[in-house]
């Protein structure tokens, strides 16, 4: 692999005109003129016909936050390694493993939060318009799920064998056409499986006002700051200004789970990010609030599909 590139807060401002992206640091930038941004690789696949495949693989330096200010019509994003916040038709956080899919039906931008001090991996597929799709069936697809959900925003879990095959694709072993011919399968597969997630989207939420979403948005980043901590349903309902019946069918209706299922999955997403740095698996057990070691194995192995000595 080639030497990292050092990528300069100018270079994205550059990078922002070309695809009317606004890249700011909402930390600030240490006082430097211009800061180095992040260190690494990230390359671009122009895939036919009309899809574009970037792939990335930095240490990022600054917590740094992206506008998209004109959507494409179909985004596609999916993290590797580290984690990132987007918000569109709401907030949501991305662990390693999940991805998203951005039907943008009406103009509206997208936000993405990438904290510094991280080594961020990561892909995005993407599509302009689906009438540059070459092939009519799938060109229609795309166009059926805009009629159908304007703007929406599906996350789901990445499978283990796409998994496999990407990091495969990404190991460097394939190079030139070989490497071409991966990333567009792959790419097809990915698609496949982000429109698939609008299936199961749940359905409109009228009742959910502005306010609603600030509460709830509040609940959730409480249970996201504090994972490992003893959370009851009066407690946060508390928190959210509501009684518990409405933050429960709220809470899902915004988020697309439940609120102890929200908590759930992050309490194992954090535990796995400790495994991975060496600790512990009691220790990383108890410190996301799992007391009985079995019940942590048993819900990781659930999620994962795989047992926590595996990470550790």
């Amino acid at each position: 692999m080639s030497a990292p590139t050092r990528y300069l807060l100018s270079d994205f401002h550059a990078l922002g005109q070309r695809y009317d992206v606004h890249y700011s640091l909402p930390e600030g930038d240490g006082g430097e003129d211009d800061p180095c941004l992040m260190q690494g690789h990230i390359s671009e696949h122009r895939l036919a016909p009309g899809f574009s495949l970037v792939n990335s693989d930095v240490q990022a330096f600054h917590t740094y936050r992206a506008d998209s200010l004109d959507m494409p019509d179909l985004t596609l994003a999916l993290v590797l390694q580290g984690q990132a916040s987007i918000t569109y038709t709401r907030t949501q956080p991305l662990q390693p493993g999940a991805c998203i899919t951005a039907l943008c039906g009406d103009g509206r931008p997208m936000s993405a939060l990438h904290r510094g001090g991280a080594h961020l991996r990561g892909l995005n597929l993407s599509l302009r318009r689906p009438q540059d799709v070459g092939e009519e069936a799938l060109a229609e697809l795309i166009e059926a799920r805009l009629r159908g959900h304007g703007s929406a925003l599906s996350c789901w879990t990445l499978p283990a064998h796409l998994l496999a095959g990407i990091e495969d694709m990404l190991s460097g072993r394939w190079q030139g056409t070989l490497q071409h011919l991966l990333c567009q399968g792959l790419s097809l597969q990915l698609l496949s499986h982000g429109l698939a997630s609008f299936d199961s989207l749940p359905g409109p939420s009228p009742g959910l006002c502005p306010r609603d979403r600030l509460m709830l948005e509040r609940v959730r980043e409480h249970l996201h700051q504090q994972p490992g901590d003893e959370h009851d349903l009066t407690e946060l309902a508390r928190l959210a200004c509501m009684s518990s019946s409405s933050l429960r069918s709220k809470f899902r209706a915004l988020y697309g789970e439940t609120v102890f299922g929200y908590l759930r999955n992050r309490r194992l997403d954090q535990a796995r990010q400790l495994l991975e740095q060496g600790w512990q698996i009691q220790q990383a057990a108890h410190h996301v609030g799992y007391r009985h070691a079995s019940n942590f194995a048993t819900a990781f192995r659930q999620r994962f599909g795989h047992a926590p000595r595996e990470t550790a």
